[in-house]
């Protein structure tokens, strides 16, 4: 099963999406505690269901929690501390995936050559999977393209790839 280490933006977005209980049954997810007080904490909890899903993900161990290392490397750009935590975790297991849709965190894993990938890929990726529907995915990556921090150009080629895929 491959590893996925989020941050807060991609958990926060499949949540609104509707996937993210699909995203992790699919793949063995893990996030930094940093990440979870972020989205899960009582404050959160009360405040967005969202945040009340990923906590009971969390509690069925569904997400994972593990921290990274004390690291003393510089990064090339400023990061909240939930990003930076998620990033450095990635680093450290091998043979995982980050999962972030911040901007400064994409160039951050890019000078560290941490693969990464974007909540609109992970929709794609559980539609090639056969783990959801074009039904499902293709109003999942309109609604990102709302709510979400993207440019035009991505989601249209988001929903190009999926409708490629789906040929």
């Amino acid at each position: 099963m491959v590893k996925i280490v989020t941050d807060s933006s991609a958990l926060i977005l499949l949540a609104k999406c509707g996937l993210i209980e699909t995203f992790c049954d699919t793949y063995e997810i893990i996030a930094p505690s940093s990440v979870l007080a972020e989205v899960a904490s009582e404050e959160m909890i009360n405040r967005y269901p969202d945040a009340a899903l990923i906590a009971e993900l969390l509690s069925n161990e569904k997400i994972k929690e593990q921290n990274p290392k004390k690291v003393k490397l510089q990064l090339p750009v400023t990061l909240d501390q939930g990003e930076k935590d998620a990033l450095f975790l990635t680093r450290e297991l091998k043979d995982s995936l980050f999962a972030t849709d911040d901007g400064k965190a994409i160039k951050a894993a890019k000078f560290f050559k941490i693969s990464f990938i974007v909540t609109p890929r992970i929709v794609i990726e559980l539609f090639r999977l056969k783990k959801i529907s074009s039904r499902h995915a293709k109003p999942a990556i309109e609604k990102l393209g709302i709510i979400g921090r993207y440019t035009p150009d991505i989601i249209a080629s988001a929903l190009l790839t999926l409708t490629e895929e789906k040929k």
